[in-house]
């Protein structure tokens, strides 16, 4: 009977400790996500750094630029973001279908937020599936023309690129790269993202040049 009984109050002891967070675990995760925070917002800044590197070891020394510690009271681009809207689409309101792809892609400052930095997008597609001749679509805008396509309303903050079809994929999954050159800094970034596409209707849809 004691050892029932005793058996009762150890697994109630168990039942109220399972109920109610344990305030020590509690601040223990607080400080894991703090440190994540922390790490993320250092690869930002590692990233940043190692942007302005290759972007003085490519540029002429006669090209003007700011100083370094005028460029960090700034905020400045440290990194890409494609967003998930990112995908076929449709290019051509006068014929059906989707006739390409839709690139939503923004930068990011040292504190992983949205800004519209200005500069020039280069977007490759591939469709890895085929190893042969992987890549299907290559497709440039020039400063000068991507701000032509930045979006902002409501949610919507981003550079929104179109992409029609220049060579059709044959498999559903997409890998879309981008790379941005930053027209302030000289700093270049890369990002990447599978999106699946309708292979049926694309494979309908008539192939373009390379020039947009």
């Amino acid at each position: 009977m004691k050892a029932i009984l005793l058996l009762t109050l150890v697994l109630s002891a168990l039942l109220i400790g399972c109920g109610s967070p344990n305030a020590a675990n509690i601040q223990l995760r607080k400080e894991n996500q703090d440190l994540r925070d922390r790490v993320a917002q250092l690869k930002r800044e590692l990233a940043g750094r190692d942007a302005t590197i290759r972007a003085f070891e490519s540029r002429s020394t006669t090209v003007p630029t700011l100083p370094a510690d005028r460029l960090a009271q700034l905020f400045t681009t440290h990194g890409l973001t494609i967003g998930r809207l990112t995908g076929e689409a449709d290019l051509d309101a006068m014929h059906p279908g989707n006739e390409g792809l839709k690139v939503r892609v923004v930068p990011i400052d040292q504190y992983d937020q949205p800004i519209k930095a200005a500069g020039a997008f280069t977007v490759d597609a591939f469709d890895l599936a085929q190893p042969d001749h992987p890549q299907i679509g290559h497709w440039e805008f020039p400063a000068a023309k991507a701000q032509d396509y930045f979006q902002s309303f409501l949610m919507l903050y981003t550079y929104s690129l179109p992409c029609p079809w220049q060579t059709m994929p044959k498999h559903e999954q997409v890998t879309v790269r981008v790379k941005f050159e930053d027209t302030l800094t000289g700093r270049t970034f890369e990002s990447q993202k599978v999106v699946r596409v309708n292979v049926a209707a694309a494979s309908t849809q008539p192939s373009v040049s390379r020039e947009w």
